[in-house]
């Protein structure tokens, strides 16, 4: 029995090592500096004008991915900064509170884009408008 512990234990300790060495030398892709993410985000401004009366919350769509981006009173202008990689193209879902969402057609970013995004008054029978400045 003994030296199946001891074994059990060597074993253990090696593999404990071999992950902690691991961990130093592989960057993970999830960290932003392997080679499996982009860091090559760089942060877009993006104009929200609310033309309805109730509020909504705005949300940015990258690859099937929602970002939330905050709120925006009704009647009100906003602006919001997001970091974006400018190899994937924006699209907007607007959730109207109590009401119905629209989502905006894709458009490509530059570094440092401005986007902008118009809520119409009557959210369902009026598109949602976007556009790049």
């Amino acid at each position: 029995m003994r030296p199946f512990v001891r074994t059990a234990l060597v074993v253990g300790l090696v593999g404990l090592t071999g992950c902690g060495a691991s961990r130093s030398t592989a960057p993970s892709p999830f960290e932003g500096g392997g080679s499996g993410g982009s860091s090559i985000e760089s942060p877009i401004r993006i104009d929200v004008q609310n033309l309805n009366f109730n509020d909504i919350t705005v949300w940015a769509i990258r690859q099937g991915q929602r970002i939330r981006l905050g709120r925006v009173t009704g009647k009100t202008d906003e602006t919001f900064r997001t970091p974006w990689n400018p190899a994937f193209p924006i699209s907007v879902v607007i959730d109207v509170t109590g009401g119905r969402s629209c989502r905006t057609a894709s458009v490509g970013v530059d570094p440092e884009a401005v986007v902008w995004v118009t809520v119409p008054s009557n959210v369902g029978t009026q598109p949602c408008q976007i556009g790049r400045r």
